[in-house]
C-alpha cells in the first residue's frame, strides 16, 4: 500500500541515525523501512516502492557503498589480526597457514556477502547526512502516485 504525501513528510522529524542504520543493516528502505528495495540480491531498486525515495541521490553513490563494504572488511581483518596476535602469544609454535587461509577467504567472501547491506547502509548514511529536500519529497510522492495509478 503506497504511502500518501502530507505535511508531515515535509515538516515532520526524520528518523534518527540509529533507526536509519538499523534499517540499512536489515536491507530495508532507510526512510520508511519497506523490505522490497532490491530488484535482485545485488541490485538496489532505483526507488523505494512504498515511499518513492530515490536511493542513488548523487552520482557517486556506489563509491560510498563500496567504502562501507571496505570498512567492514578492514574491521574484520583487524579483529582477525588481533586474534592471531593473541593466539601466537599463547602458542609461539602456532602456524601461519590457517590465518592466511582465513584472511584470503574472508577477503573474497565478506565483500560479496555484505554488498547488498552496504548499499542500504550507505543509503541510510546518505539520508542521515543530507535530509530530503522539498523537491525530493515531492518527487518521491509523485513516483509513488504514478506507480499506484499504473497498477490500477
Amino acid at each position: 500500500m503506497p504511502q500518501s504525501f502530507d505535511v508531515g513528510d515535509v515538516l515532520g522529524p526524520t528518523p534518527g541515525w540509529g533507526t536509519l542504520v538499523r534499517r540499512g543493516l536489515a536491507r530495508r528502505c532507510p526512510r520508511c523501512g519497506d523490505r522490497h528495495v532490491f530488484v535482485h540480491r545485488y541490485r538496489l531498486a532505483e526507488r523505494c516502492p512504498a515511499c518513492g525515495v530515490r536511493f542513488t541521490r548523487e552520482p557517486g553513490f556506489f563509491l560510498g557503498a563500496w567504502f562501507v563494504n571496505f570498512m567492514v572488511l578492514e574491521v574484520l581483518h583487524w579483529l582477525l589480526v588481533m586474534a592471531f596476535i593473541v593466539w601466537r602469544a599463547s602458542d609461539p609454535a602456532a602456524g601461519l597457514l590457517l590465518p592466511l587461509v582465513v584472511g584470503v577467504v574472508t577477503a573474497v567472501a565478506v565483500p560479496i556477502a555484505f554488498y547488498p547491506r552496504s548499499l542500504t547502509v550507505w543509503a541510510a548514511i546518505d539520508l542521515a547526512m543530507t535530509p530530503l529536500e522539498l523537491g525530493e519529497i515531492v518527487d518521491a510522492a509523485d513516483a509513488v502516485a504514478e506507480d499506484h495509478d499504473a497498477g490500477t
